[in-house]
């Protein structure tokens, strides 16, 4: 990590204060219709792959008195997204597990040690259903088009600028390349922002650094509130030129029900049948039988 270069990025907006995130939690909650947030001390997360977040949301939430009512944002869901993520213990454990479900089909699991040694087991997966350890030597994580140690992902900024800067910059240092050659920085954006994505999803990084990826992605524009889904909100991403649907719950900090996501064992992945993935993911100390 240290050829990372320093670039240029987008000036975000000020973090708010206590007050606006509790507001514009309320507000969130006003909206969906004063549901009970769901407090759970495990991650259950959908890795999307998604071009950012920010913008413009158009949600009316109605005000007691016949108010004119207040406005939520497609930030104001990351903000909240991102102090809950703050807020949740990381727990503790030998191995990161993973749990990938996509519609009705059987679970496909994965679990990492921080070497970089992992195991897996589906029935699509190698092994076919049983518990295969993968015959390799230790290796770096993959983060969207980067592959990162343990220690670098452990290490990355807290601060949502100098995280999304420094992210951009190993992106744009790597061989990352198109069907056309080299990424364009529109292109770069969204290679970037994929990295954000597996960061609250899959990747084992901090709760501090999971809620800063989040910020980062509620300073990128263009995300459109779709409205409210089952679970949370639906926000439409632009991400090469393609619109994708990701639904994000600011109560719990999971991303999820997501037709594309950036998984640990690299590129992107993504469902054909209409259905949408679910991602568990846990610290664990124990494998399953074989």
């Amino acid at each position: 990590m240290d050829d990372l270069r320093e670039i240029r990025t987008l000036l975000a907006k000020p973090e708010p204060s206590p007050e606006t995130v509790a507001r514009r939690r309320q507000q969130l909650h006003a909206r969906m219709g004063g549901r009970v947030p769901r407090r759970r001390a495990r991650w259950l997360l959908v890795p999307v792959t998604a071009a950012a977040v920010a913008a413009a949301v158009v949600v009316a939430v109605a005000r007691p008195g016949g108010q004119s009512p207040a406005v939520a944002t497609a930030r104001d869901v990351l903000l909240v997204a991102a102090t809950t993520a703050e807020r949740t213990p990381e727990g503790s454990g030998t191995y990161w597990h993973i749990t990938v479900t996509v519609g009705e089909r059987p679970p496909e699991e994965y679990w990492y040690r921080k070497d970089g040694q992992f195991w897996i087991k589906g029935e699509h997966l190698k092994g076919e259903g049983k518990l295969f350890r993968f015959p390799t030597e230790s290796q770096p994580f993959n983060v969207g088009p980067l592959r990162l140690s343990f220690d670098e992902l452990r290490g990355l900024p807290t601060d949502e600028e100098a995280l999304y800067t420094r992210l951009r910059s190993a992106v744009a240092a790597s061989d990352v390349r198109t069907s056309a050659g080299s990424p364009s920085e529109a292109e770069l954006d969204g290679f970037a922002v994929v990295t954000l994505i597996s960061l609250v999803s899959e990747a084992p990084v901090s709760p501090q650094v999971r809620a800063a990826a989040y910020r980062a992605l509620a300073a990128r524009p263009d995300v459109t509130d779709l409205g409210e889904t089952d679970g949370g909100r639906r926000l439409r991403v632009p991400m090469f030129g393609e619109n994708r649907e990701v639904v994000v719950d600011p109560e719990t900090a999971r991303v999820r029900n997501t037709p594309v996501w950036a998984p640990l064992t690299g590129g992107i992945a993504s469902t054909t049948t209409g259905e949408r993935a679910t991602i568990d993911a846990e610290w664990t100390d124990e494998l399953p039988a074989e």
